[in-house]
């Protein structure tokens, strides 16, 4: 079904996951548009749906050809009507897609994303902790390789266990090698040699992260997403608790339910950043708490809605309101951002001011991972009966959705037991 020409603005995605279908489902249930989606190829998460019209787009590692792509369906769309177009990335590889293309996809495209140079100064992992330690930001401690360096003097300073991460989560994604995992844990010098061997000979050549281990299991995990306005102004900050992460090596760390709440340390640091960043639009930070000191220890900032960014929306405050509030203006959205989802803080930003779960797993398998202190918020939750699932929307009737639904749950179930959780650890 093609997009409506009387549709007053339509938002164009690059991306096929749960966070593509989200960002996709919000503008739906805010302003009943529908968005086109560019994947690479169609997927049960967003085949199928009410909210989108589907264009796979093949291989997105040429990007002049993604590009031009984008630039034909902008032609497409706006000789159906002369409307907005909004364009939007899943994953930071798309963020910098946009950003590096952006003087052209401009001609066509409101982008609510900063430039390049912001992004990088943020995305790019040495810069963020370089940023932190200038703010005084509380973060663990780190180090930088470099494939082909000297690892006899970085090594030398670790004790282990020691994370793993790559500075560009979008080139690591042309990485190439065997065990390859978005986050490794490294617990002796002959892990820390094998593992850089093999990124040595993968073909990724952008700065590798080593860093201090945070104790502390899933549910030590903190995460905020922030909003700046085009005057470089962050306005709003929704924490989230993490309860329970993914473990399947390709979608480590990825969080699977999370508690909303407010956190003053973390939304003013977090907005501080931004703020001396000049950041427009979106961006997340992950952290994790350390019970050592007390303090919520920032880990990177992602340049875009997060993967599982639903919390927010579940918990009142959908994040497409601030998109077209603040880039397209107030003729498309005259509702007040002042509702009762949100509490003036002294953090001096707006908060969540409801209590709620977030969840992509069957809640009989959610119940398994409940032994913590967060996990017992997500408990009382599941029983008050304030939990959402992005993937569970009453206006999705097609029966093969509703079959997906099912097939995903089971997924669920097969990944847990065949990767459970790490031991939580003191």
């Amino acid at each position: 079904m093609a997009i409506d020409p009387t549709q007053p603005f339509v938002p164009v995605i690059l991306g096929g996951d749960i966070g593509t279908y989200t960002l996709a489902r919000e503008f739906y249930e805010a302003y009943g548009v529908r968005s086109v989606v560019l994947p690479a190829a169609g997927n049960g998460v967003i085949e199928h749906s009410v909210a989108i019209e589907l264009r796979p787009i093949g291989s997105m590692a040429d990007e002049d050809r993604v590009a031009s792509a984008l630039a034909e369906l902008a032609r497409e769309l706006k000789s159906e009507a002369d409307r907005p177009l909004m364009l939007f990335g899943s994953l930071d590889f798309h963020i910098m897609l946009i950003a590096k293309n952006r003087a052209a996809l401009e001609e066509y495209y409101v982008i609510p994303y900063p430039q390049l140079e912001t992004i990088e100064a943020a995305a790019v992992k040495e810069n963020f902790y370089a940023l932190a330690e200038k703010l005084g930001i509380a973060h663990p401690r780190t180090s930088v390789y470099y494939p082909g360096a000297d690892l006899a003097q970085l090594a030398g300073s670790f004790t282990y266990p020691v994370i793993g991460k790559p500075s560009s989560s979008a080139d690591w994604i042309a990485a190439k090698f065997v065990g390859k995992q978005k986050i490794h844990t490294i617990n002796s010098r002959d892990e820390l040699e094998s593992l850089v061997s093999k990124i040595d000979a993968s073909g990724y050549n952008s700065g590798y992260i080593f860093q201090e281990y945070i104790p502390g299991g899933d549910d030590a995990m903190r995460l905020c997403t922030y909003f700046a306005t085009n005057e470089e102004k962050v306005i709003f900050a929704g924490y989230g608790e993490v309860v329970i992460e993914e473990h399947a090596p390709l979608v480590l760390g990825n969080s699977a339910a999370i508690v909303t709440g407010r956190n003053d340390q973390m939304a003013a640091d977090g907005a501080r950043m931004l703020e001396e960043l000049g950041w427009r639009g979106i961006a997340m930070i992950d952290a994790k708490y350390d019970h050592r000191d007390g303090t919520v220890k920032f880990f990177e900032i992602n340049p875009r809605l997060g993967r599982n960014h639903f919390y927010l929306t579940a918990a009142g405050v959908n994040p497409a309101r601030f998109y077209v509030t603040e880039f397209l203006g107030a003729q498309f959205d005259d509702s007040n951002p002042q509702t009762d989802a949100v509490v003036d803080t002294e953090a001096g930003v707006l908060q969540l001011s409801r209590q709620q779960l977030f969840t992509v797993l069957p809640h009989h398998l959610l119940r398994r991972f409940l032994d913590s202190d967060t996990g017992r918020k997500a408990e009382a939750l599941l029983k008050a009966g304030k939990v959402s699932n992005p993937l569970k929307f009453a206006a999705e009737k097609n029966l093969r959705r509703k079959l997906y639904l099912l097939l995903n749950a089971v997924n669920h179930y097969r990944k847990y037991k065949k990767f459970p959780p790490r031991t939580l650890q003191p």
